[in-house]
């Protein structure tokens, strides 16, 4: 009987293993070449694709959707009075306003201003824009705002006025620098002004009223000025129109070509 010998089996070659690594780098050379291939086809489907798509769902939607308001998603507006709240009366004590900052920041500032005269029972004067710090413009509050639109808006809310009255001209008054964040209590202290003086100028109008726990009328007060009564002037409105106009036309052009 013939005994087998147990062979131990021959380690590959060199060669044999430089052959697999090869083999194994060009199998995955090759994966990596066409997923780049489909990355860059999907990708130019992509780019294409959005562009065409717009242009369909734009050509079947109705103009009244497509122009609509967005959706509020359960906000309402705040600028309504309350049940509670009273109109205005005329007023004999006169607030004049020196407004300050860039053009956003002189809209917000003036909107307190109105709160802040409805507060200490003053006439507002219209005020007067910042030239010298942020803005250095030489406009008036009459070429950037419509003026008539803004005292009719707010007749109901605060009595304002154009300028001084004439017999008020050269009067004393009371400059002052109101406190930033200050509350609705600090500015009915700022009432006792008025036993001394007939007008007070305020020198800045960043007061910063809107997160100090105002009562709810003041706060609708405050948007009323700040989203209806500060409207622009009918050029600039004007001007506007006539750009947005000038946009849709070359949309219009570029989609048909």
């Amino acid at each position: 009987m013939v005994q087998r010998g147990y062979h131990r089996p021959r380690p590959p070659s060199p060669h044999a293993i430089k052959l697999n690594l090869i083999l194994i780098f060009a199998f995955f050379f090759l994966v990596f070449i066409f997923y780049t291939r489909q990355w860059h086809l999907l990708d130019d489907q992509r780019k294409q694709q959005p562009f065409s798509d717009e242009h369909s769902q734009t050509d079947r939607m109705p103009d009244a959707e497509l122009w609509d308001a967005p959706p509020s998603y359960g906000l309402r507006s705040c600028v309504k009075p309350t049940s509670r709240y009273k109109a205005a009366t005329g007023w004999d004590h006169y607030m004049t306003v020196r407004s300050n900052g860039g053009l956003n920041q002189m809209r917000t500032g003036i909107a307190d201003m109105v709160a802040v005269a409805r507060i200490m029972n003053a006439t507002l004067v219209i005020p007067q824009l910042d030239k010298r710090s942020f803005w250095h413009d030489s406009s008036t509050f009459s070429d950037i705002f419509d003026e008539l639109h803004f005292i009719e808006t707010l007749q109901e809310d605060v009595k304002i006025v154009k300028e001084l009255p004439q017999e008020l001209a050269n009067v004393p008054r009371a400059r002052k620098h109101f406190t930033s964040w200050a509350s609705t209590s600090y500015y009915e202290d700022m009432t006792q002004l008025w036993k001394e003086y007939q007008v007070i100028h305020v020198a800045k109008s960043d007061s910063r009223l809107a997160n100090n726990d105002l009562p709810l009328d003041i706060q609708r007060l405050r948007c009323r000025a700040l989203y209806h009564a500060l409207r622009f002037s009918p050029p600039i409105e004007s001007f506007g129109k006539v750009l947005s106009m000038h946009d849709a036309d070359t949309a219009e052009a570029g989609g048909a070509a």
